[in-house]
């Protein structure tokens, strides 16, 4: 069976980010003791992963953990409130592969709080020439800070001051921002930076993580990039392919030594499939002849198995065993495989494939339905690629659902090696469909598939663990230059 694991693992990983948004809104109002009963009843028919928790948790913690919920829901006073609520719930099962979307939330303007003439007027400034800075650069023979840099529409000149160094506004149109004003402050932590920046309406974000990008680029975390527009200073190649991917929405290759080659995949959403089949197809012949082969997952949140198929020769070293999945049959969960025995992004031996399976689940309402004839699926391939000779996966908290998948498998070759941090954790209870509440208020969406491997090897709330930690010392931009050394 084609498992599809949908990439929406990270409903409940950023949640507390979306209900912050909600809470600031005040939220519409909504019937929400009515609106978690549905919820509730709908979960517990339909998600494969409720009677396994159950068994785990026990009938007397999760009655009480529910009945809180519904006394709470009956006095809530927003829908903002309503979804706390909803997700407070949903904590008791899993961290992700779950989650509600507000089906009639309404796009927001964005409010831009203007800072009072007051603030503007205390605000620090430091005097700053341009002509003084560009003496400065002149004398200047490594890289630094010391420069003018740009994030758009900023424009700021960067000077040593006493602590650190010092961002200096040379140019802000169409902001209250003028010459001479502190944009941020970058000062000295251990052997990095962390940095005071100020807002467009001057409000300050304070002990923020600094990354140096190469020569080049600042990034102020979640504040800011800013591009050095002055004299620039040569990266080196492994930096240039970083800020390469850094902005691609889509698979990336390179040739980064004549020893190895990169591979970046952000997603396997089946939508990719055709483009990371195409920067493979292209360039198969550059990574059937290089000795190592590197593959960047970071942040790749899933999508489908089939998505990552034309990957594995390049791994395959033996055959690859992989447990398989039982699934809830209920009318609902069923029409999910009708839906995807229509869908055309899968080729006409999968449709079909897919409406079996529909029509044996039909047959068996109320039960877990084991697809297969066997629990276990054993894929041996008929060669084994000669190159590459080492494969290095490079994985963070980000990669979930399918990633993880994939990287069960990837495991199994004697040429692979993880390297990075551990997975998010969330591909146990997997398979995710989706319902819209009768009020039409809300969207669920839970699982389908529950894994014959748990308990013994449970992945939900856990992850993979690396076979090569890389602890925060090794900044990001430096992961692969670190691989690269480590393949030697």
């Amino acid at each position: 069976m084609k498992v599809i694991k949908n990439v929406f693992f990270w409903f409940m990983l950023c949640n507390s980010f979306l209900l912050s948004i909600n809470k600031v809104r005040g939220g519409s109002q909504c019937d929400c003791h009515a609106e978690f009963t549905w919820i509730k009843n709908t979960f517990e028919k339909n998600d494969a992963g409720f009677a396994y928790i159950l068994k785990e948790k026990g009938q007397k913690a999760y009655d009480l953990h529910t009945e809180e919920i519904m006394n709470m829901a009956k006095t809530a006073k927003n829908k903002a409130d309503c979804i706390n609520l909803i997700y407070r719930w949903f904590k008791f099962f899993r961290k992700g592969h779950l989650g509600i979307v507000d089906l009639k939330e309404e796009p927001q303007p964005v409010q831009i709080v203007e800072a009072d003439e007051n603030r503007i007027k205390k605000h620090e400034r430091l005097t700053l020439k341009e002509n003084e800075l560009n003496r400065l650069l002149d004398k200047q023979a490594e890289p630094s800070p010391i420069g003018i840099w740009e994030s758009a529409p900023y424009k700021v000149g960067i000077v040593p001051t006493d602590s650190g160094y010092t961002g200096v506004v040379l140019d802000a149109p169409g902001t209250p921002w003028k010459k001479g004003q502190v944009k941020f402050k970058l000062y000295k932590n251990g052997e990095n930076y962390r940095a005071t920046i100020w807002l467009r309406n001057f409000t300050a974000r304070e002990n923020l993580s600094v990354e140096f990008i190469g020569n080049n680029i600042i990034h102020i975390d979640g504040m800011a990039f800013f591009v050095r527009k002055s004299k620039a200073f040569q990266d080196t190649p492994l930096v240039k392919s970083y800020i390469s991917y850094l902005y691609s929405n889509g698979p990336y290759f390179e040739q980064i030594s004549d020893k190895a080659v990169y591979v970046r995949i952000p997603s396997f959403d089946m939508s990719n499939k055709r483009s990371i089949d195409s920067v493979l197809g292209v360039n198969h012949e550059k990574i059937i002849h290089t000795p190592n082969l590197i593959i960047d997952l970071r942040n790749n949140g899933g999508g489908s198995d089939d998505a990552y198929s034309s990957l594995v020769p390049y791994l395959y070293t033996n055959p690859i065993r992989t447990v398989g999945v039982e699934l809830l049959s209920t009318e609902l969960n069923n029409a999910a495989l009708l839906t995807l025995s229509k869908d055309t992004l899968y080729d006409e031996r999968s449709r079909k494939e897919f409406k079996e399976i529909y029509d044996k689940l039909n047959l068996n309402l109320g039960k877990y339905v084991r697809v297969k004839e066997n629990m276990i699926s054993i894929d041996s391939m008929d060669r084994i690629l000669p190159f590459p000779q080492k494969v290095a996966i490079l994985i963070n908290e980000y990669c979930g659902s399918t990633t993880e998948q994939f990287l069960l498998e990837a495991k199994q070759s004697a040429k692979v090696k993880l390297y990075g941090k551990s997975t998010y954790g969330s591909l146990d209870i997997s398979n995710m469909h989706h319902v819209d509440s009768p009020s039409g208020e809300f969207q669920l969406w839970y699982c389908r598939s529950k894994s014959y491997r748990i308990p013994e090897m449970a992945i939900d709330n856990v992850g993979l663990q690396p076979d090569y930690y890389l602890d925060p010392s090794i900044p990001q931009k430096d992961w692969v230059g670190f691989v690269l050394e480590n393949l030697k």
